[in-house]
């Protein structure tokens, strides 16, 4: 009886293991297949449908100096923006190198760059701070906005027309580049990730600091 009693509890043991590890492997999948999805999202092949003018709403949020900032400290400036947040395990860092990269070629004040982060709670002007530190941010032209959530979130959604979501924990959003021009128009829009379309942005800075 003792000896079935042990043997009982080496199976039960074996089992629990074996459902932990199926547990494990579960996640492991879904985690994929929800990146492989946001992925797919992300890839699609820049399309060129007719360009309908949309203008940057006004917005009133911190920089990481802990300084104001609105859309009309930015008007009679070429300005490109993205949607990050400084924990980001994916996506962002590639998109922060991008803009560290536009930053270093167009040294022309009348450029600016902006990164709104979809995550305001924890990143503070200070947190935001040492990340433009870490990324050779000059400060007078590369601008790291926090501020109310709510505001974020509506702008990136209605006012930029990218993705920018909260959902138990995960930040997903779009890794796009929007250019602006100097009345605040939305120029185009840029996969941040695929090389040609950054070669189109490049062509199209040129472009409007020309005029």
């Amino acid at each position: 009886m003792e000896n079935y009693s042990s043997n009982l509890s080496q199976v039960n043991r074996k089992i629990d293991k074996s459902t932990l590890l199926w547990i494990v492997l579960g996640i492991i999948i879904i985690s994929i297949a929800l990146f492989n999805i946001w992925s797919f999202f992300n890839n699609k092949p820049e399309s060129n449908p007719e360009i309908v003018t949309t203008n940057v709403p006004n917005f009133s949020l911190i920089n990481q100096q802990g300084d104001s900032l609105t859309l009309s400290d930015l008007t009679g400036k070429v300005w490109v923006a993205d949607f990050i947040f400084t924990n980001c395990p994916t996506i962002c860092p590639k998109m922060t190198l991008e803009m560290a990269n536009l930053q270093s070629e167009f040294d022309s004040q009348k450029i600016n760059f902006v990164s709104f982060t979809v995550d305001p709670e924890r990143d503070t002007t200070d947190v935001l701070s040492r990340y433009a530190m870490q990324h050779g941010a000059d400060e007078s032209r590369w601008h790291f906005l926090t501020g109310d959530k709510a505001q974020i979130y509506k702008l990136a959604n209605e006012g930029f027309k990218l993705a920018a979501a909260y959902h138990e924990g995960i930040l997903p959003h779009s890794r796009k580049f929007v250019l602006v021009a100097p009345d605040g128009v939305i120029y185009d829009y840029y996969d941040s990730h695929h090389k040609p379309a950054m070669k189109r942005l490049r062509e199209d800075v040129k472009t409007l600091l020309e005029r």
